[in-house]
């Protein structure tokens, strides 16, 4: 009864959540453009792309212009570029990294303040000090500068809990070479566990691009199976895979049709193909009773059943059906067989 009444509590929350997230949302009303530097490898492009040197110094420039006849507020930060969930380059907001990053793009910047208040119809220029490390690196560097407009009082009062805020995103890579990313792509296999992902138990893989180096096109195979079972209870395969430089990709097996993760032994077997190469991995690893509670407790699609053992509908390691499909070509061709030899009996003999 308690778990029925929170689950239902949460779904109520979620929808009122999405109706209020359907109030019609303002034209944006603020912009942001990068001042390229001279350092600046594209031209008229709407991020930075910079060739640096150790130990440089610099201050990238971006310039905020409030479009509207009110005065605004921004806050103003930046972010190392991680890999989503979703398999693409995550810019907007902070993320898993591999333990191989050597250097984050947070690190390396800083700026003045946080907040910046900026008249109506004017705008004005945000510096973020850029510090290069004394040691060379390989590879490339990536993240982003974020810009989030402040929801003023009037807009607050009138949208009541949920208010829309908006961001402006720009880019930024920085390198020391023009071969900066001709370096060999490698891929790891991290800790596999169960999660909540998006109110569902799951299990997640966490694929590691070891390098510094962007990473786009790759693809990826995976199957889960209960330790010793010939069948897997998850299948999935992703193309167009993209990788922030020394990122973590957080390969998830959702548990959609709500049977709830079992703790457990399992194995993965998961092949990640890029550039003509394939790195295959398998992996043991065990979900604990206690996280697996956790994790079922907390899914909204819980339902109670009980899923299917791995190895459900398998005879002699035939899965069920090619066992019925034997059988039934079997009995066919013994009722074949009969019909022949009764017809071949009653057919009457050639007059000599």
């Amino acid at each position: 009864m308690y778990k029925t009444l929170k689950r239902l509590t949460v779904v109520v929350v979620l929808a009122l959540l999405a109706a209020m997230l359907m109030i019609p949302a303002a034209a944006m009303d603020f912009s942001v453009k990068p001042v390229l530097p001279e350092n600046q490898r594209q031209n008229g492009s709407a991020f930075f792309d910079l060739m640096v040197r150790p130990g440089q110094t610099q201050d990238l420039v971006i310039e905020i212009g409030n479009t509207s006849d009110v005065d605004i507020a921004v806050l103003v930060e930046t972010i190392t570029a991680s890999t989503s969930r979703s398999g693409q380059i995550n810019y907007t907001s902070r993320g898993v990294h591999d333990e191989t990053l050597k250097y984050s793009f947070e690190e390396m910047v800083s700026i003045p303040q946080d907040y910046y208040s900026i008249p109506a119809g004017t705008s004005i220029k945000v510096p973020i000090s850029l510090t290069v490390p004394d040691e060379p690196f390989e590879g490339a560097l990536l993240g982003s500068v974020r810009v989030l407009r402040e929801a003023t009082q009037e807009e607050k009062a009138a949208a009541g809990a949920i208010v829309n805020q908006y961001a402006h995103v720009t880019a930024v890579r920085i390198i020391q070479n023009e071969n900066a990313e001709a370096i060999n792509a490698d891929f790891a296999l991290g800790e596999i566990t169960a999660e909540l992902v998006n109110y569902r138990a799951s299990i997640v893989a966490m694929i590691r691009n070891t390098q510094p180096m962007i990473i786009k096109g790759a693809s990826a195979t995976a199957s889960i199976y209960e330790k010793g079972a010939r069948h897997p209870i998850f299948e999935h395969s992703q193309e167009t895979l993209e990788f922030a430089p020394n990122s973590v990709f957080q390969y998830s097996f959702v548990d959609e049709e709500g049977y709830g993760i079992e703790p457990g032994e399992y194995t993965a077997m998961i092949d990640v193909k890029y550039g003509g190469k394939t790195w295959s991995f398998e992996q043991d690893f065990t979900i604990p009773a206690q996280v697996a509670a956790i994790v079922n407790e907390g899914a909204l699609n819980q339902y109670g059943q009980q899923r299917p053992a791995a190895d459900a509908g398998v005879i002699a390691g035939i899965p069920l059906w090619g066992v019925i499909a034997i059988a039934v070509g079997a009995a066919l061709f013994a009722a074949i067989t009969v019909l022949i030899i009764v017809v071949a009996k009653r057919k009457p003999a050639i007059a000599a």
